[in-house]
C-alpha cells in the first residue's frame, strides 16, 4: 500500500534552507542588489531589528519542507522537473502576491523586482537540492 505522505529527508531540507538563505545574503549584498534594495526601500532598510533577521531563515525552512514533500508526493525524479516545479510555484504564488503589493500598496517596482528575483533564485535552489538529495528508504514492514 503506497504511503499517503512521502518521507522527506531532513538533511536535504536543512541544506536547501541554508543554501537559500546564503543566496539571499549575497543577493541583498552590495555585490548584487543591496544598493537597489536600500534605494527603493529607503532609510528603514538599514534599521532592521535583529529579531527580523533571526526569523528570516524560518521562511526558507518552511518552504524547503513543503518543496521536499511536493517533490516526493509528485514523484519528481530529476533536477529539471524540480526546477520547473519551483518556477511554477514562484510564478503562481509569489509573483501573484507580490504584484498586489506593487499594484495596490505602492511598493516600488524596483523593490518588487529585487524581492521577486531573490525568491526565484531561492525556489530554484531549494527545489533542486531536495530533488537530487537521496530520499530516505521506506521502513521495512
Amino acid at each position: 500500500m503506497p504511503t499517503r505522505f512521502p518521507q522527506v529527508n531532513a538533511a536535504a531540507i536543512l541544506a536547501a534552507a541554508a543554501a537559500a538563505f546564503a543566496f539571499s545574503l549575497v543577493w541583498y549584498s552590495p555585490l548584487l542588489f543591496g544598493s537597489v534594495w536600500i534605494e527603493a526601500k529607503g532609510a528603514e532598510a538599514t534599521a532592521m531589528p535583529l529579531w527580523k533577521f533571526a526569523l528570516a531563515p524560518l521562511r526558507e525552512l518552511i518552504t524547503a519542507a513543503l518543496l521536499a514533500w511536493l517533490v516526493g508526493r509528485l514523484g519528481i525524479d530529476g533536477w529539471r522537473k524540480a526546477a520547473g516545479l519551483g518556477f511554477v510555484l514562484w510564478l503562481a504564488f509569489y509573483v501573484v502576491q507580490l504584484s498586489g503589493a506593487v499594484i495596490f500598496d505602492g511598493m516600488p517596482v524596483a523593490l518588487g523586482a529585487v524581492h521577486a528575483g531573490d525568491w526565484l533564485g531561492k525556489m530554484l535552489i531549494m527545489a533542486v537540492i531536495v530533488s537530487v538529495w537521496p530520499r530516505p528508504r521506506p521502513a521495512a514492514a
